[in-house]
């Protein structure tokens, strides 16, 4: 039987023990004995406590199988759990805070590989009171209390200072859920925001600071979070940038934040977390943070593993309750899916300053769905995402930053099924199998086009749904922004059985429309298998026109490996080609070179010398009917002044193909060393490979 089930027939179980029953009821300071074994793997007790108590619950086998013991609410949520220990054989939860007074839940169940063999089991509870004064770092991993009030004679300043041409954004989340920034510049409780140091780069200061301060009287305690954004670089020459981030609590420096934030990419944002904690007698202690790009919101907290994670049920429409607490930065819970089922999940926060964050994991432990904030909101939810295999999925409830980040509070969880108006025909939706499958997946009304290219350069998308090579394009979500017919979106390419062609394939997801006014945040899941297998799973959230190309490569003997994949607005910063340039060799005016791009060198670099006012035309042709030429022109300074994907027909003449690149009559504005880059649409993500041919004219 799974965990989940197993949690499922427990909380079953205790539901009547709440109408008493003397022989499952645990009382402080005594010892229960009780037998288990393969007819009876689990076992339930109640017993009751007042506000503000702690519980120790210990549970030994006399025959020495492995137990787990989780303590939980009279709702089922968890408050804590264990697992056998082998240095001392015990299975123990010690002092666990119980945040309000009322009835709890204690469950002792097999471990999973443990011998269920008959055994004799002693259980036994003691009920303590937490010491406020003692600092009990376990005390906030169930439960937040609303912020206190302290009185800070000199107040708070939290100061930004970094040195060069960008602009660096300071911001910080006071534990009563205001916050302070640039564009929000003062709280309700004393906060201000002071100047935007080198703001939208308009007017560049030497040595740029940023503050946000509280005046003096009284403040909230709790734990502020600090973010420090790099925004844009004002200078081409400018990269990286080194910050400090100083906290001075009533006066004291309580400590200082450092750290190193690179450029931003293109839509994405470049972000440093960190926080600090004013305690309830005024003192303050300041956590180092760090990076935390958009990528890391499908990374899975430190610390969890899915083997050894013991998530609690959640039923479908019954709300659950949970706290994030900087001590505990995720509450995991576990439901049974299977494929074709479309769920959504609601993370509210109850307060007092939690920004929520959703993970859906499935039971290979890869992250399959992931929401930050919905829209206007820092409350999470994933909508209609439809599960792509049966098992026990589990959902992480978790915070912004995760064990990073700063706010804290309560929230509801809610699981459901199909919401809004989609057709549950979805559910039922079935899906040809093939020896290549790719499935794109997402929850929202806009329009993103799938596009799959072959080894020989035939694609699949909505205007070419069938290939030459027998690729064929099933579902097509939200094209042209007619909602799909079958409820939630899903585009899915495939090869049939005895179709598939050795080689590399490139696939696309083009986010080519809102098709609303006010579009949510839009988050897609990309899966790609070949014969069963599933090579690659790529979660990512595109903004309005970007692209994300990824490839995968089919050996001969039917072994696939796939590629890098990211997003290509970036153009030439997404390839190292600066080393390169150094040793390049030269190309003159009217020569013609040619070389080869391959799954392992996705890019050649060539170099001329070019004069103010010249005017050059460069040309790649690609004598192989794969390739799809790409150029890009690095002038002396290392800005790319020039860039063609796809030449104008007129300028390529009748021997050249609508994929093949010239850069035309381009003036160049320096004089020195100009750099060529001969690559292929997608750069290094891409999966086109083969010959080609490159001219430069120079006048």
């Amino acid at each position: 039987m799974s965990l989940a089930a197993l949690m499922v027939l427990l909380l079953m179980v205790a539901a009547p023990l709440t109408a008493q029953d003397p022989s499952r009821t645990l009382v402080s300071g005594t010892t229960i004995s009780d037998t288990m074994g393969p007819d009876r793997t689990a076992l339930t007790y109640v017993f009751d406590a007042a506000v503000g108590s702690s519980a120790t619950l210990v549970a030994d086998s006399m025959l020495g199988s492995e137990l787990n013991v989780l303590l939980a609410d009279s709702n089922g949520n968890e408050i804590a759990s264990a697992r056998h220990n082998a240095a001392d054989g015990h299975t123990r939860i010690d002092g666990a805070p119980l945040a309000a007074g009322g009835r709890y839940l204690a469950f002792v169940y097999f471990a999973a590989g443990s011998s269920t063999a008959a055994t004799s089991v002693d259980i036994s509870l003691d009920i303590g009171q937490i010491d406020a004064s003692a600092g009990d770092a376990d005390a906030a991993s169930t439960a937040v209390d609303v912020p206190g009030q302290l009185l800070l004679a000199a107040g708070i300043e939290v100061s930004l200072n970094w040195i060069g041409a960008a602009d660096l954004n300071l911001q910080v989340r006071d534990p009563s859920g205001e916050t302070l920034y640039w564009d929000s510049r003062t709280t309700n409780n004393g906060g201000e925001f002071g100047f935007d140091a080198n703001g939208f780069c308009q007017v560049i200061s030497p040595s740029p600071i940023e503050t946000a301060t509280w005046q003096p009287g009284f403040l909230p305690a709790g734990s502020y979070e600090v973010l420090v954004f790099y925004r844009e670089a004002c200078d081409s020459a400018v990269g990286s940038v080194a910050f400090s981030v100083q906290v001075r609590v009533d006066g004291a420096l309580s400590g200082t934040i450092g750290g190193t934030l690179s450029p931003p990419s293109p839509g994405q944002d470049s972000v440093y977390v960190s926080r600090f904690v004013i305690a309830g007698d005024g003192a303050a202690t300041v956590s180092p943070g760090g990076v935390y790009p958009d990528s890391s919101l499908t990374r899975l907290p430190s610390g969890f593993n899915i083997g050894s994670n013991i998530p609690l049920p959640i039923s479908r429409d019954v709300p659950v309750t949970g706290a994030i607490t900087n001590e505990s930065p995720y509450v995991t819970y576990s439901f049974a899916g299977v494929s074709g089922d479309v769920i959504s999940l609601d993370m509210q926060a109850i307060g007092p300053n939690l920004d929520t964050l959703l993970q859906i994991v499935d039971s290979t432990g890869a992250v399959v769905n992931v929401n930050d904030d919905g829209v206007g909101t820092t409350n999470s939810s994933i909508s209609n995402a439809r599960l792509l295999n049966s098992g026990t999925y589990t959902i992480i409830a978790t915070r912004y930053g995760k064990e990073i980040g700063g706010t804290e509070g309560q929230f509801q969880l809610t699981l459901s099924g199909l919401s809004g108006d989609l057709s549950p025909d979805l559910t039922a939706l079935e899906l040809p199998q093939g020896d290549i499958e790719v499935t794109l997946v997402w929850g929202t009304s806009a329009d993103l086009q799938l596009l799959v290219r072959d080894p020989v350069g035939g694609v699949v998308f909505d205007d070419v749904p069938l290939s030459n090579s027998g690729g064929i394009l099933q579902e097509a979500g939200n094209v042209n922004c007619i909602p799909a017919a079958s409820g939630a979106p899903v585009s899915y390419i495939y090869w049939p059985v005895g179709r598939m062609r050795p080689g590399t394939y490139e696939v696309e997801v083009w986010y080519q429309n809102t098709c609303v006014e006010q579009p949510p945040a839009v988050e897609f899941t990309l899966v790609i298998e070949v014969r069963g297998q599933q090579i690659a799973v790529e979660r990512r959230f595109p903004l309005p026109n970007q692209r994300f190309v990824t490839n995968f490569t089919i050996l001969p003997d039917a072994t696939a490996t796939r590629g890098e994949g990211g997003f290509i607005d970036g153009g030439s910063n997404s390839l190292p080609w600066q080393d390169e340039s150094f040793s390049a060799p030269e190309i003159a005016s009217g020569e013609t070179v040619s070389g080869t791009i391959t799954p392992s060198n996705s890019f050649d670099v060539y170099s001329f010398q070019g004069a103010a006012g010249d005017t050059v035309t460069i040309r790649m042709s690609a004598t192989t009917s794969a390739l799809d030429a790409n150029l890009y022109l690095i002038s002396p300074s290392f800005l790319e002044i020039a860039a063609n994907d796809d030449g104008d027909p007129v300028l390529l003449g009748t021997s050249g193909r609508s994929t093949d690149a010239i850069i035309s009559e381009v003036v160049l504005p320096e004089n020195g060393p100009y750099t060529v880059i001969a690559t292929r649409f997608g750069t290094r993500f891409g999966g086109t490979i083969g010959n080609y041919s490159l001219t430069l004219e120079q006048s």
